[in-house]
């Protein structure tokens, strides 16, 4: 929350048969360090590990958040983006 308005989201999920965490950012509200907060507090309440995460290749800033919240690339895939309505080349990203 930003000022009393909620501004994202952060959840978790299962995959595949692994614990996935994801998150949004509203756009005007990129670049100011949210996403980094929220997720690095949501980290504190889910303990689970290993926990996967996923960022189109060409997604700097969601790169940039996940690896500041110890997330490392592990490895690479192809899958569908709801916010460009298309499949995107994808790092996988784990945290230890």
């Amino acid at each position: 929350m930003v000022e009393n308005n909620v501004v994202g989201y952060v959840l978790c999920f299962e995959q595949f048969g692994e614990s996935e965490v994801s998150y949004w950012i509203g756009n005007e509200y990129w670049g100011k360090e949210i996403a980094t907060k929220a997720l690095q507090d949501f980290l504190i309440h889910v303990t689970i590990r290993p926990l996967y995460a996923r960022a189109a290749k060409d997604n700097v800033g969601s790169l940039r958040v996940l690896k500041r919240c110890g997330f490392t690339i592990t490895g690479e895939d192809k899958g569908f983006s709801n916010a460009r309505n298309r499949d995107v080349q994808e790092f996988i990203l784990t945290l230890n």
